[in-house]
C-alpha cells in the first residue's frame, strides 16, 4: 500500500484556459482539512479564483485582483467581506521559482483586522522549510494527477 501524497495539484503550468497559467499550483494535503474547518463552499470556490488567477500571471506576488502581502520569504492572501461574511480569513503560499510553481501552505481564519499571529507565521515558516527540504515530496510530481473543481 502506497503512502498517500502529501502534495496535490491543483493547476499545472500550461493548462486551464487559453494561454494557460503560467505557475503551477500544489497544495499540502492538510490544507484541505484546514479550508474545510474555516470556509463554506463559496469561501473556498473564492480563494480557488484567486489562487488560479494569481497562477495566470507573470508575477503572483502582484495583482490588480488580489490583496497578496509578503510574510518573510512566503506570502499571504487576505480577504474579508463578501463571501467570509465578517471573517478575515488568510491563504498563504510560497513561490517555488525553479519549479515554477505556488505551493499553498495553509488557511485560517484570523478574529481581527491586526497582523498576523505569530503562532500562525510560525507555523506556515515551518511548512514551507520543510517543502524546501523536500519533506513533502517533489513538485511537480511525475505523474500530473489534477485535483480541481
Amino acid at each position: 500500500m502506497s503512502e498517500p501524497k502529501k502534495l496535490k495539484t491543483g493547476v499545472v503550468r500550461g493548462g486551464g484556459p487559453p494561454p494557460g497559467y503560467e505557475w503551477s499550483v500544489g497544495i499540502l494535503s492538510f490544507v484541505f482539512d484546514e479550508a474545510e474547518n474555516v470556509l463554506t463552499e463559496s469561501g473556498y470556490k473564492h480563494l480557488q479564483m484567486q489562487i488560479k488567477d494569481l497562477a495566470s500571471t507573470p508575477e503572483p506576488t502582484r495583482s490588480e485582483t488580489v490583496d497578496v502581502r509578503d510574510i518573510e520569504d512566503f506570502y499571504e492572501i487576505r480577504d474579508s467581506g463578501t463571501v467570509f461574511g465578517n471573517a478575515n480569513i488568510r491563504l498563504f503560499f510560497g513561490i517555488d521559482k525553479a519549479a515554477r510553481s505556488l505551493i499553498v501552505l495553509g488557511v485560517i481564519k484570523k478574529q481581527n483586522n491586526g497582523p498576523t499571529p505569530v503562532g500562525d507565521r510560525v507555523r506556515m515558516r515551518n511548512r514551507w522549510r520543510k517543502y524546501k527540504e523536500g519533506v513533502f515530496g517533489p513538485f511537480p510530481p511525475d505523474n500530473q494527477e489534477i485535483h480541481s473543481e
